[in-house]
């Protein structure tokens, strides 16, 4: 059995660190966003979902070097549920997604289609204020486990 996750979306924070063995490894988070339709008062409204990718070896190195808080791009990879355990010594699990591919940055605007808009036609997308996407970014990556709790038996290759 195999199972993949693809998604598109804007990436929040990212910090860069290291295995016992001096192995890159990326941590980041990743925004997306779904608009729906409100069908008692007709209102949009949007939730967004945070999700926290890891990459690994010269993978790690492009996301430190190539991807700026929100760019927009595609990511394939795998779930993984770990566990560790947080400064007073008590077990937490984290569920992340393993992105052993380099992350695909897309065109800076889309259509309702997700086909890349033409140029005469782009338009600003709604984002949601930067300070408030860092500061949430920022939480959703504080609550996470240390490069620590990474071995060379998480690298997936």
């Amino acid at each position: 059995m195999y199972q993949k996750v693809i998604l598109i979306g804007r990436v929040g924070q990212k910090q860069l660190g290291y295995t016992k063995t001096q192995k890159p490894v990326a941590q980041y988070s990743l925004a997306t966003t779904k608009s729906f339709k409100d069908k008692q008062t007709g209102d949009w409204n949007e939730h967004t979902e945070w999700h926290r990718l890891v990459s690994f070896n010269q993978c790690a190195e492009h996301v430190n070097n190539k991807l700026e808080p929100g760019d927009l791009i595609q990511v394939e990879g795998e779930l993984r549920t770990r566990k560790w355990q947080d400064q007073s010594g008590t077990d937490r699990y984290t569920t992340e997604i393993v992105v052993n591919d380099f992350p695909k940055k897309l065109p800076r605007y889309y259509n309702r289609d997700g086909q890349a808009a033409p140029a005469q036609q782009q338009a600003p997308q709604r984002q949601p204020s930067q300070p408030m996407a860092q500061a949430a970014g920022q939480e959703f990556m504080a609550q996470g486990p240390s490069f620590d709790s990474f071995d060379d038996m998480d690298i997936p290759f």
